[in-house]
C-alpha cells in the first residue's frame, strides 16, 4: 500500500526538533566536529598541556612586567640606612593575525552520508593547528635562549638586576649530536648553566624538546628513564621519559624548527618579522613556561556552516594568538657549530 499525504520527517542531527533550515538539521553534527579538532590538537601537540596561554581581549597587545632583585645592606649602628633603587621594566606581544584552515564540500549528499570524510578533515585540520602552535612557541623559546640580555633590558645591559639572558651549549657537528655521550653531556652542561642563573630545572617545569632521531639516540643509550611527570601546578603532562640523573622530561617532536624559516604566518613589518629566523643548527630547545609569554585573542574555533552563495558546506577552524620572549634565563638551546 502506497503512503500518501504529508509526512513528518525526523532529523536526528537537529537540536530539539528545530529543522527548518539546512544548518538547523545538522546543528548537532557541528558540535561533534568541533570536538574532533580539539581532540586531535591535544593528541598531536607536545606543548598544549605545558604552556599556559592568557586571554587577550579588549586590546591587541599583552604585557609582562619585570621587577629587579632587591639589595641587602649592612646595618651600622648610628648610621642612617639609605634606600636602594629597584629596576622595573616591561615587554609586550601583539596579536594581529588570524590563521585558518577551511575546506568546501560542494555536494550536500557527500557531507551528510560520508562521516569518515568529516573525521579525516577534522584530523588534518587539528594536526596542522597543533604543528603550527607548537612550532611558533618553540621558535620563541629558541629566540629567548639566544638573547644575551634580559628580554626586559630595553638596551640597558644588566637590567633589570637579577634578570639574565638565555643559555647556549654547542656540539661540533651533526655526527656529534647523534653520539649519546656527547649529547647527554651537552644537555647536562646546559642545565648547569640554568642553575647558575638560579633556575631549578626540576622545580621550574623545564622541559627538553628534541627531534625524533636525537630522542632515539638518548633512549637507546638508556639515558632516559620512564616516570610520571607532573608540573609544579599539579598539571599532569604525561607518563613519559625524563633525562637520567637530572629528572627533566624529554619530548620528541618534528615541530622543533630545524630549517631557515621565512614568511612565517605571524611575521610582519610591525613586529620586525619576529617569527622568522635560521634554526638549521638547532638540536634541542630547553625551556620553562616562564621563558615565553603566550596569549590568544581567538582560541581554536571550529564550525561547519552552509554558504548559500557557493551552495557548499564549509568546514572551518581558525585561531589568533601571539608569543614572545619573557624570562630568557629560563631558556636554553643546543646548536651545532657547523
Amino acid at each position: 500500500m502506497a503512503i500518501s499525504g504529508n509526512l513528518t520527517v525526523t532529523f536526528p542531527n537537529s537540536s530539539n526538533s528545530r529543522d527548518t533550515t539546512p544548518a538547523e538539521k545538522l546543528a548537532l553534527v557541528t558540535e561533534e566536529f568541533t570536538g574532533m579538532v580539539e581532540g586531535t590538537i591535544e593528541r598531536r601537540s607536545v606543548l598544549a598541556n605545558h604552556i599556559p596561554s592568557r586571554s587577550v581581549k579588549g586590546t591587541a597587545t599583552f604585557t609582562n612586567h619585570a621587577v629587579g632583585k632587591s639589595t641587602l645592606r649592612k646595618v651600622v649602628p648610628g648610621v642612617p640606612l639609605d634606600g636602594a633603587k629597584s629596576d622595573f621594566a616591561k615587554t609586550s606581544v601583539t596579536v594581529d593575525t588570524i590563521v585558518a584552515a577551511r575546506e568546501f564540500f560542494s555536494l550536500l549528499e557527500t557531507f551528510q552520508t560520508q562521516y569518515d570524510v568529516r573525521r579525516e578533515v577534522a584530523t588534518e585540520q587539528g594536526k596542522e593547528i597543533a604543528k603550527f602552535r607548537d612550532q611558533t612557541h618553540l621558535i620563541m623559546a629558541i629566540k629567548a635562549a639566544r638573547l644575551t640580555q634580559s628580554a626586559f633590558s630595553q638596551g640597558a645591559a644588566g637590567k633589570p638586576s637579577g634578570h639574565f639572558g638565555g643559555s647556549l651549549e654547542t656540539l661540533a657537528d651533526a655526527a656529534a649530536a647523534l653520539d649519546p655521550a656527547l649529547l647527554y653531556a651537552a644537555l647536562g652542561k646546559l642545565l648547569v648553566k640554568f642553575e647558575q642563573k638560579d633556575v631549578d630545572p626540576r622545580n621550574d617545569d623545564v622541559i627538553i624538546v628534541v627531534k625524533p632521531e636525537h630522542y632515539n639516540t638518548l633512549i637507546q643509550a638508556e639515558q632516559l628513564i620512564n616516570t610520571q611527570y607532573v608540573t609544579s601546578t599539579g598539571n599532569k603532562v604525561n607518563d613519559g621519559w625524563v633525562l637520567k640523573t637530572y629528572g627533566v622530561p624529554v619530548f620528541a617532536s618534528n615541530n622543533l624548527p630545524s630549517t631557515v624559516i621565512t614568511g612565517h604566518q605571524y611575521s610582519n613589518a610591525f613586529n620586525g618579522n619576529a617569527y622568522d629566523g635560521d634554526f638549521s643548527k638547532v638540536v634541542a630547545a630547553v625551556f620553562s613556561p616562564r621563558a615565553i609569554m603566550s596569549g590568544e585573542t581567538i582560541p581554536v574555533t571550529s564550525e561547519v556552516f552552509y554558504d548559500k552563495m557557493f551552495k557548499s558546506w564549509v568546514v572551518d577552524s581558525h585561531l589568533a594568538f601571539g608569543v614572545g620572549p619573557n624570562r630568557a634565563e629560563y631558556a636554553g638551546t643546543i646548536e651545532l657549530l657547523v
